[in-house]
């Protein structure tokens, strides 16, 4: 399968785009021995693109062994884009898409999104909440729209699997105090989108934005607003009937700092 938008079919609908990315250079953000993600440009607009391989059997079986689900390739992020441009949740937006190959061990695939511009990480905008409290406002909107998106997210049957604080990009977070603030949400190669998720999957998702969260300087207020946010209920409600849930999320959540936070110190 192959999808080139206009730009991209003009320079590469004659040739394989595998093999002209491969010949591409840019900045690399990452490169392992199955995946590879770089910044390149075309036609003076930037871009980033990202190489399947080809994970091999031995990293499936032992994913599966461990009960965790393979990435196979570019399919996961392409179809979790698409999914969340329907629902209306900003995030990339991809230009180009191509896989081949019937073994799912080696199958190559790539995706190439455009760069998103004015941005920044939500850890970086948050990261000196702690030492200087923002506006009560501003810092309200942006739990507000993070548990929308949560809300949203879920509800539709998709989970993140990488759901952290560094995966919302604020855009134009010089004058977003002002404004209501307008998220991207990142990074979704490992989406996992299914007709009903188990409760283990979004117990997953919200326990590590949590964790992700927990240096911040976040107070017991601003937490309750999440879940009511979340869950649309009464506040006493969400913590009278979900009480496990959020029970779990609390657990799995302190579990993570023990074993992480020591480990990175910018948590």
């Amino acid at each position: 399968m192959r999808y080139l938008d206009e730009k991209f079919q003009r320079h590469w609908g004659g040739s394989d785009p595998f093999v002209q990315l491969q010949s591409i250079e840019g900045k690399v953000y990452r490169e392992v021995k199955a995946r590879k993600t770089f910044r390149f440009t075309l036609d003076g607009e930037s871009y980033f693109a990202k190489l399947h391989f080809g994970v091999g059997w031995l990293e499936i079986f032992k994913n599966l062994i461990q009960f965790r689900l393979p990435i196979l390739g570019a399919e996961n992020e392409w179809q979790a884009i698409s999914k969340l441009q329907t629902l209306g949740v900003a995030t990339m937006h991809f230009v180009a898409y191509g896989s081949s190959g019937w073994n799912p061990a080696a199958r190559k695939s790539f995706i190439i999104t455009r760069e998103l511009k004015n941005i920044d990480s939500l850890e970086d905008v948050c990261a000196h909440w702690k030492d200087n409290k923002p506006v009560y406002t501003y810092k309200r909107g942006l739990i507000n729209e993070v548990a929308r998106i949560a809300r949203v997210l879920h509800g539709n049957g998709i989970c993140h699997r990488d759901f952290y604080l560094c995966h919302f990009l604020l855009h134009d977070s010089d004058g977003a105090q002002g404004n209501k603030p307008r998220l991207s949400l990142i990074d979704l190669h490992r989406a996992l989108i299914k007709k009903n998720l188990a409760r283990r999957w979004l117990v997953k998702d919200i326990a590590g934005l949590y964790f992700s969260a927990m240096e911040i300087g976040l107070s017991r207020r601003d937490l309750f607003r999440f879940i009511k946010v979340y869950d649309q209920l009464d506040l006493r409600d969400s913590l009278v009937s979900k009480e496990g849930f959020w029970s779990a999320v609390e657990h799995r959540a302190r579990s993570m700092y023990r074993k992480l936070a020591p480990v990175n110190s910018a948590l």
